[in-house]
């Protein structure tokens, strides 16, 4: 995956006197039950320690996970993008035992690639480089997405067509599809827009599900979707806003918000937080033109899922910043702003700071994280 070496790159290396080394592999062991961001920055460090101690000396990397309990589908989705970096990049062997409790939102470990890993099989990493790339298989849709591919006018639709044909074949609605889909599409597509980056599309549903005291079948719908670049989210919007001639009445609106926004940054939100939420807003775009076109309805169309959906968990980590979706802060005013707070005031007034948080990993890019639990219609 292009660029994935930035990941390893923004997120250091791990100070190890001596490296555990048992039958000629280099052995990660982990001593704790939650497999979460905490853990995936320890491995990075891990790594990083090995390729400059190491990097002409191919020792297979052994991570022994034992019996973990996976925080959320991101986690584990970035685990799988160091294992490839370190099996196409670097041209090391990996080797992954690992025993996850199943949850609703992380079923997809499942059909991860990852476990192939664990297996004996000769070609399991050629294997694990084909599946981290494509597969449509059974409960997963996986697709990375390549710059080369930018210059197909068709390539979004038939990604889409194709993402409606699978989720088909679990009766999901209509109404879920156009929703699921169109979130997919808009976020690859602003990936590939904006930074020249691959852009990975993780999607799994899971098998239905009951619940105690809740009448009908329940199942999961999970989606991840990463891109890698220099640029994180809020990029482009943070460099238009700073070229006032070029700017039209709404962009100028961005920028009083940003006059008013800047006297109330604290250490719990910030400049990066301010442009990552402009990123979401109608009609605001990073383009290097004065235009009335741009911006997204993906707030929407998140609000509109979670409307359909029992429970959900969605975010954004870009940089070290995380920005959580919650449909109660999603709502347009009536000028088209989100205000990512109780008044729905995005010019004047700051947003929940419960919705923001600091990342323990650095993503270099945009990562998101989509977790959905839907009741099945009879």
């Amino acid at each position: 995956m292009k660029n994935d070496q930035f990941l390893l790159q923004k997120n250091g290396k791990k100070q190890i006197k001596k490296f555990k080394i048992y039958n000629k592999l280099i052995v990660y062991k982990l001593n704790k039950s939650i497999f979460d961001e905490a853990v995936i920055k320890d491995i990075i460090g891990f790594v990083n320690a090995v390729e400059e101690k190491y990097h002409n000396i191919k020792l297979p990397i052994h991570f022994d996970l034992g019996l973990i309990e996976i925080r959320d589908k991101l986690t584990y989705i970035m685990f799988e993008c160091v294992c490839n970096y370190l099996i196409e990049t670097c041209k090391r062997k990996v080797i992954v035992t690992v025993n996850a409790k199943e949850h609703i939102n992380t079923e997809g470990i499942t059909s991860s690639p990852l476990l192939l890993l664990g297996t004996n099989q000769k070609d399991r990493f050629s294997k694990f480089i084909q599946k981290f790339k494509k597969e449509i298989y059974k409960s997963h849709y996986r697709r990375v997405i390549g710059t080369e591919e930018n210059n197909d006018p068709y390539l979004l639709s038939r990604i889409m067509s194709d993402i409606d044909s699978f989720l088909k074949m679990f009766y999901v609605t209509k109404q879920h599809r156009d929703a699921i889909t169109e979130v997919i599409i808009e976020l690859a597509g602003n990936a590939l827009e904006h930074t020249d980056a691959d852009c990975l599309i993780d999607l799994d549903v899971t098998e239905p599900y009951e619940k105690k005291e809740t009448t009908g079948t329940f199942y999961g719908i999970n989606i991840t979707i990463i891109n890698f670049s220099p640029k994180l989210l809020g990029y482009s919007i943070a460099e238009k806003i700073k070229q006032k001639g070029i700017l039209n009445d709404r962009h100028l609106k961005l920028l009083d918000a940003y006059t008013m926004h800047k006297e109330n940054f604290s250490s719990q939100y910030g400049e990066e937080d301010f442009y990552n939420i402009a990123s979401f807003q109608h009609k605001i775009s990073g383009r290097l033109a004065n235009e009335s076109t741009g911006g997204t309805g993906l707030t929407k169309l998140i609000s509109r899922l979670e409307g359909y959906s029992d429970a959900y968990h969605c975010y954004v980590i870009t940089g070290n910043r995380a920005v959580f979706f919650v449909r109660d802060y999603l709502s347009y005013n009536k000028d088209g702003w989100i205000g990512f707070n109780k008044g729905k005031d995005f010019l004047t007034q700051i947003p929940e700071t419960e919705l923001l948080s600091s990342s323990t990993i650095n993503i270099p890019g945009t990562a998101y994280n989509l977790n959905f639990v839907m009741k099945k219609e009879e």
